[in-house]
């Protein structure tokens, strides 16, 4: 207080020194007005001896400074500043008296740690965040048969299967313009492809639907083995007296299941929480064979919404080259159009459907007898020729005991496999169960050894449907494990009691 005082007294002396200080300075100096010079600039000029040039105006110079310094100090006071940051709940609290609604409240990012299920490669895959997962049951099923897991089969019998132990009985064509079902099948011929060609990518897929009506509807197109079956059979003369009516993509599901690769690959897709329908189950009209049809769609349940990024070409919701890879391999080169950049590439479902065939075969295997249902692409020289396409960058993704078992559970003579960047072919790569074996021995037996899992697995359901009522029935995964049960629409109230 008494420092307050002290200064507020001695600012008028300060400010009287700093006006009158430059007139002293100015007066003891001794300064004279000078006269304007009369000599001509150019000539040479001296000083005179005695001559103090400038010591008046520094000596200005320096009181005044000193006077004005004085009196900026008397002037400063303490001032104490005060900083605020501003972040984005001001700005809800600012606004929040401007909305109707209220305050919106914010769903936090579930935080996954190292290790726990849903958890992929350090992160959770950031496509799972922004949308629910994709529907792939049609209901949780509450009351279960059975309850299968992976070490429960690991005694079992190795099967004993060869791909000369596979027949072909009968074949048949959808024709893509009619929908008309052709027996026999008119397969189409194949032609070796050549490196270089660009192939159009396909739009991508859209998710099975949400609502109950629409996922039934769904369902139902999808289902429809054993009426094709039953036609071919009736025209082809082969016998439905089998125990086992399904189609390979069943088969090598519950494959990946016993050899405990299905759950890994569900977890960080998003399907942790939800129920996932692998087989569906039913009793033919005869009422002895089991009918296994295939549900799961995963192509369908991995597909996203376009997140508006710019690419080289053509974005596509995990679209494939399917359509233009089949034309390419029929030999038609001249169907043709422009990708984005220009360049003239190989047509796909743009320019036309393409017919699809299948193939009929049967085997006998540890006590169980199969009908099984497979793609037929193409064939040359009388021998069955699959086709199929992968990223050159993912093609360790391909594994040798997979393609071993399909080949043989499908009749497969000669398996061609098109490397392509960006849809253009770099490499093609054609196989056989001969040069599989050939290369790794070792796979044979781990193949016998799975399939002879997946019948001890058809087996248990055998006779847990034997019990039953008439179905249908499904094989779900639930987390894990793989539940059988009653295939039917459960309320949402009974599907969230039995969760809790």
């Amino acid at each position: 207080m008494a420092t307050r005082q002290t200064r507020l007294l001695l600012l008028p002396a300060c400010l009287a020194a700093a006006i009158c200080l430059p007139a002293v300075s100015f007066v003891s100096s001794g300064a004279k007005l000078r006269l304007p010079d009369v000599r001509h600039a150019a000539e040479p000029q001296r000083a005179a001896a005695g001559a103090t040039f400038g010591s008046s105006t520094f000596s200005t110079a320096v009181f005044t400074a000193a006077a004005m310094t004085a009196f900026a100090g008397l002037l400063r006071s303490r001032v104490t500043r005060h900083g605020k940051i501003w972040g984005w709940r001001d700005d809800v609290k600012k606004m929040s008296e401007n909305w109707e609604e209220g305050q919106q409240e914010r769903e936090p990012y579930r935080n996954y740690i190292y290790g726990q299920r849903g958890f992929k490669e350090c992160e959770i895959d950031p496509r799972t965040r922004q949308q629910a997962p994709a529907r792939m049951a049609l209901g949780r099923v509450t009351e279960a048969l059975a309850a299968f897991e992976t070490q429960d089969f690991f005694r079992a019998e190795f099967a004993e299967i060869k791909p000369s132990d596979v027949k072909e009985v009968g074949t048949y064509t959808v024709k893509a313009a009619s929908g008309e079902t052709v027996c026999p099948g008119e397969v189409p011929e194949y032609v070796p492809i050549k490196r270089g060609k660009r192939l159009e990518k396909e739009p991508g897929f859209k998710r099975p639907p949400t609502d109950d009506a629409g996922y039934t509807q769904y369902v139902d197109e999808k289902c429809g083995l054993y009426e094709a079956a039953k036609q071919v059979s009736s025209k082809q003369q082969f016998s439905l007296d089998k125990d086992i009516i399904c189609d390979r993509s069943s088969l090598v599901t519950l494959l990946e299941y016993v050899s405990e690769n299905l759950t890994g690959f569900l977890m960080p897709k998003g399907q942790h929480n939800s129920p996932v329908d692998l087989v569906k189950i039913s009793k033919a009209e005869d009422g002895k064979a089991l009918v296994l049809e295939h549900l799961l769609d995963v192509k369908r349940m991995k597909c996203f919404p376009y997140r508006g990024a710019w690419k080289r070409s053509e974005v596509s919701n995990h679209g494939t080259y399917t359509p233009a890879f089949r034309r390419l391999a029929y030999g038609d080169c001249k169907t043709k159009n422009l990708m984005i950049t220009g360049l003239p590439q190989i047509a796909g479902s743009t320019a036309g459907e393409l017919d699809t065939s299948y193939r009929f075969v049967e085997f006998e295997t540890n006590g169980v007898s199969f009908l099984v249902k497979a793609p037929a692409d193409a064939q040359k020289d009388g021998k069955n020729v699959e086709l199929a396409h992968k990223n050159w960058y993912y093609q360790n993704e391909i594994k040798a005991l997979t393609t071993y078992a399909k080949m043989v559970l499908g009749k497969v003579d000669t398996f061609v496999l098109a490397l392509q960047r960006s849809g253009k072919i770099h490499e093609v790569v054609e196989s056989s169960p001969e040069s599989i074996l050939e290369k790794q021995p070792e796979v044979e037996e781990a193949a016998n050894r799975r399939l002879g899992r997946v019948v001890s697995l058809i087996k248990q359901v055998q006779d847990a449907v034997a019990k039953g009522d008439s179905g249908p029935w499904v094989l779900q995964w639930q987390q894990g494990p793989l539940i059988l049960g009653k295939y039917e629409l459960v309320s949402q109230a009974e599907q969230e009691m039995v969760a809790a």
